[in-house]
């Protein structure tokens, strides 16, 4: 079985952190996209793809015992230029500077974790989001977008780049794809705006399902209900790409008694995520029918 989760910020990584035991091949493909906080200070160099995200999601996919995914996630505290930046930034920003490639420097961090599954950058050039207002504004770097006080009327990449092929070819090969969740505008639009991925989303046989957020984003996109918001997401892309939508009241309908509750009522349950898929995974092959009624 192979399963491809697209996305990024925290929602990926706790959608990998549920599945990572499954008996199963999982790709993550990564937003490149943030140009805030430590990622940021890294972007400065223009050859710098946004790292922070990858970080997160291999740590995640890691033994959380293994000491230097623990280091990964510890940010400097000193009163000094390091201040801010976790160390498995500052080492992967190190392994790209090393082979000239973000994909090989992605593979060999993984492989220091321990980490068996694929996680892979949605691009391997540097590349900004862009949004357009309503008025006509232009909005430049995702820290600004996430800022906006309206859906923009569009979305965009700063300059064409070239899509992972690794991650195009995942996706041709994947028996479900799972979306989200996360910020819509700069967590799970962004490689849905690349031409390949875009392509390669349309023509697998895949099962693609939206996992929605549990939570408000606290951003423009709250002002919508969930329904306004991917009809205005699907109508920038100029697609659809999602078959099935996980939403929260899915969640409630389905049979989740036996699963153990976690505290964080923002963050989608990993036990519940876990058995949800398991559940769907019997009807894949017919998701235009039977799992949607499932979920919907």
């Amino acid at each position: 079985m192979n399963i491809v989760c697209i996305g990024g910020g925290h929602g990926l990584s706790q959608v990998l952190s549920a599945l990572k035991n499954m008996p199963c091949s999982l790709t993550a493909i990564v937003t490149t996209t943030d140009n805030g906080g430590s990622t940021g200070r890294l972007r400065q160099d223009p050859s710098q793809i946004a790292l922070g995200d990858i970080r997160r999601c291999v740590s995640a996919l890691a033994n959380q015992d293994h000491m230097l995914a623990v280091l990964s996630e510890q940010r400097f505290e000193l009163e000094n230029d390091l201040k801010g930046h976790s160390f498995g930034n500052i080492l992967l920003s190190a392994l790209c500077q090393i082979t000239h490639n973000a994909n090989d420097a992605v593979k060999i961090f993984s492989a220091m974790l321990g980490v068996k599954h694929t996680i892979l950058p949605m691009a391997n050039s540097p590349v900004d989001l862009i949004a357009t207002t309503e008025s006509g504004e232009t909005i430049f770097g995702e820290c600004n977008v996430d800022a906006l006080s309206s859906f923009p009327s569009d979305l965009s990449l700063s300059k064409q780049v070239i899509a992972n092929q690794q991650a195009v070819e995942a996706i041709y090969s994947a028996d479900l794809i799972l979306l989200g969740p996360g910020s819509l505008l700069t967590s799970v639009m962004p490689p849905l705006l690349l031409s390949d991925i875009r392509s390669a989303l349309c023509r697998t046989a895949g099962c693609r399902i939206f996992i929605e957020n549990l939570a408000p984003e606290h951003s423009a996109v709250d002002q919508l209900a969930a329904s306004e918001q991917l009809a205005k997401a699907m109508d920038i892309l100029g697609y659809k790409f999602f078959d099935v939508c996980l939403t929260p009241d899915a969640l409630e309908a389905m049979d989740l008694r036996a699963i153990e509750k976690e505290q964080s009522t923002d963050k989608h349950n990993k036990s519940q995520l876990k058995h949800i898929i398991e559940q769907l995974l019997p009807n894949t092959s017919d998701h235009t029918t039977n799992v949607s009624a499932k979920v919907h």
